[in-house]
């Protein structure tokens, strides 16, 4: 695999190999290691802050085996029937889970989520829908697995591991044997267990250059660059190639893609982080992701004129970062908030009216102290990005800027206003409900942030 870079400033290699994974994740079977403080809902994501994505040849060492199929012909795949042959698959069935379609379904999920081991291998293969195969590493960290239609993998036996939904609530999933179906699940612990034992001789981690070995596309992969005369940033492009289709993808800003939620860089990340939100209808405080996921880095939030800071939230009575932000922006009145249904009166109007698209005519600062919660922002092009602060992140929204506040599914915020509850001389929170695109201070906004695109590109074609 030859790897070339023609701008200089790019020419690690590291860099671009770290680059391509991620993109290749995106394309195909998605795995990371799981938040396992968490206490949300088992179907959702669960991924860690930052991040930590797992590539599919760390997976294998781990002895799980993964290919890409086409479902859609999965009666006539030459490439299905090989796999089978060649491991003695000889017994196949299909199986339907969703809540319509399973007896007593509530009981068989909950068992499926339980740890356990088997003393054969597990194949599956998702036809439909979608759902996450949970696995221990070799340091018993859990890895969640997000498999899609099309994903087939291969869970060794003696793995400890465990099967649910995700949001979608179905799957259909073709199961693969040697010889007749025997499905025991041996919950852990089972260290003594044969199956067991004989997996974790057979444990190897390998490293390559001090980085998990990735699984890389085939071919050339290059990297170019290029100056578009109406745009401010250089324009990248990786041409790659997976399974004989070539991949050319341009990369509007390569740092970017790096802070997409796959390589944390930023501090701040660790507690803030935004991605573009669908257009459910689903409860308010679940994430809202877009299918695929559209990360926002924090430097993208601050061109839209959100700005925000990582502080120490266990001693911000004596923080000195804090002291200086508050004098540098005058922030001369602090008080804090309890956001949870126990303790704010009347907590169901106040949430409802927290998550009425509104703008305020002075900067909103929020800095959390505990807990976690949305605010939720409109970008140059009126679309929604969710930004997730947790205990620890501050953020300030621009006077102008529509947006909106709610708990995510943990209910409770602990918030220190003036940076979490800051404000410059008394505290005023008055609320303007969407429309008033007429209020000098949205107007200035719009100046400030939304019109001055147009006006860097005007002066950038004169220049040109």
């Amino acid at each position: 695999m030859a790897i070339e870079a023609s701008s200089s400033n790019m020419s690690n290699s590291k860099i671009i190999i770290l680059i391509v994974n991620v993109l290749y994740l995106n394309l195909h079977m998605q795995a990371w290691f799981m938040d396992e403080t968490s206490g949300e809902d088992q179907r959702l994501p669960r991924h860690c802050y930052p991040k930590e994505l797992v590539s599919p040849v760390y997976l294998a060492e781990l002895g799980v085996l993964y290919w890409r199929l086409n479902p859609e012909n999965y009666e006539n795949d030459a490439e299905l029937k090989k796999i089978r042959e060649d491991r003695g698959y000889n017994y196949m069935d299909l199986l339907d889970i969703c809540p319509e379609k399973v007896a007593d379904y509530k009981e068989k999920l909950k068992n499926f989520y339980t740890e356990h081991i088997h003393a054969d291998e597990e194949i599956r293969y998702c036809l439909e829908g979608s759902a996450y195969f949970d696995v221990r590493d070799k340091y018993d960290r859990w890895i969640r697995i997000w498999i899609k239609a099309g994903d087939l993998i291969i869970l060794p036996a003696g793995i400890y591991h465990r099967f649910t939904l995700d949001t979608g609530d179905h799957v259909k999933l073709m199961r693969l044997f040697v010889g007749e179906p025997v499905w025991t699940a041996h919950n852990r612990p089972q260290e003594d267990h044969p199956a067991r034992k004989e997996y974790i001789k057979n444990l190897v981690t390998e490293k390559v250059d001090g980085i998990d070995r990735l699984n890389m596309p085939s071919g050339d992969i290059e990297l170019s660059e290029s100056r578009d005369p109406y745009a401010s940033k250089v324009q990248y492009k990786l041409r790659f190639s997976i399974s004989s289709t070539i991949y050319s993808i341009p990369v509007s800003e390569l740092s970017d893609l790096m802070l997409s939620g796959y390589v944390a860089w930023d501090p701040r990340e660790e507690v803030i982080q935004a991605w573009y939100m669908d257009d459910s209808d689903e409860d308010q405080r679940l994430p809202h992701h877009r299918e695929p996921k559209e990360f926002v880095s924090l430097n993208q939030l601050s061109e839209l004129g959100v700005l925000s800071w990582k502080l120490d939230a266990d001693n911000y009575e004596t923080d000195a970062e804090l002291k200086k932000i508050r004098e540098d922006r005058g922030y001369s009145y602090v008080d804090l908030i309890e956001v949870c249904p126990e303790k704010l009166p009347n907590y169901e109007e106040k949430i409802k009216n927290f998550f009425e698209e509104h703008l305020h005519t002075d900067e909103e600062i929020r800095y959390c102290l505990a807990g976690s919660g949305y605010f939720d922002v409109r970008d140059h092009n009126d679309h929604w990005i969710r930004v997730w602060v947790k205990k620890g992140g501050i953020i300030v929204l621009p006077a102008g800027i529509y947006h909106r506040f709610t708990l995510d599914s943990d209910n409770y915020i602990k918030v220190k206003c003036k940076a979490m509850r800051l404000f410059v001389g008394d505290p005023v929170w008055t609320p303007f409900n969407r429309p008033h695109d007429h209020l000098p201070a949205r107007k200035e906004y719009v100046q400030a942030f939304v019109n001055k695109d147009d006006s860097a590109r005007a002066v950038d074609a004169a220049a040109a």
